[in-house]
């Protein structure tokens, strides 16, 4: 193999992980968010005297699993696609800088 053709196979190699990484971020993001949603409903019951419905935290679930695709690395990824209902000490404390960070983009979970 020549050079060129060898940083042809090297580039052709980064760009496709770089994709099939972005797949499993957008697909760790869609089962993250819909276990969030669940999640934020049983959390919420009764609160306020209110009764929430999944729409009322879709925004913020959204927001949350973004926040978790684009901040966890590629090995942290994969381990949660491997285990989805796995809650690693590393997850726990990305999940409360998305709290954070998600409370406050919404106004509406703030009061």
């Amino acid at each position: 193999m020549t050079s060129m053709s060898i940083s042809r196979t090297v580039l052709l190699f980064t760009f496709l992980l770089s994709i099939s990484n972005q797949s499993f971020a957008q697909a760790i993001s869609k089962a993250y968010q819909k276990n969030c949603v669940i999640e934020q409903v049983s959390e919420h019951q009764g609160v306020k005297g209110k009764a929430f419905a999944e729409e009322d935290f879709t925004a913020y679930c959204y927001c949350h699993a973004e926040f978790i695709s684009k901040n966890a690395s590629n090995r942290q990824v994969n381990e949660l696609l491997m285990n989805p209902k796995a809650k690693p000490g590393w997850l726990k404390a990305l999940e409360l800088k998305a709290m954070k960070a998600c409370i406050s983009l919404d106004s509406k979970l703030s009061t």
